[in-house]
């Protein structure tokens, strides 16, 4: 059964999803992520690093719907355990 997950993203990250550049995600596994999954990619103000210092989590508005097409799953070649490697393909975005 496929789910629908909200991240928060950093600004920078999220541009390179946002052009197309960038075709994969890589997270804490926290959530189970399976192929199928869509993930709703959410534009922070601030990188996480700035809200872990004290920042506020205010977001932009820019989203970017992504399904995911492919689970690399640690501890294997160098990913630690607990973290995954996604690939996704943008399926929709907001500006």
């Amino acid at each position: 059964m496929s789910k629908k997950h909200e991240l928060k993203t950093d600004p920078a990250v999220f541009q390179d999803v946002y052009s197309g550049e960038k075709t994969w995600e890589i997270r804490r596994d926290d959530r189970n992520f399976c192929v199928d999954d869509c993930l709703l990619l959410l534009e922070t103000q601030h990188t996480g690093q700035e809200m872990q210092d004290g920042k506020p989590l205010v977001y932009t508005g820019r989203a970017v719907l992504a399904h995911v097409t492919y689970v690399f799953s640690g501890p294997a070649y160098g990913l630690a355990a607990g973290w995954c490697i996604m690939s996704i393909k943008m399926v929709g975005s907001r500006s």
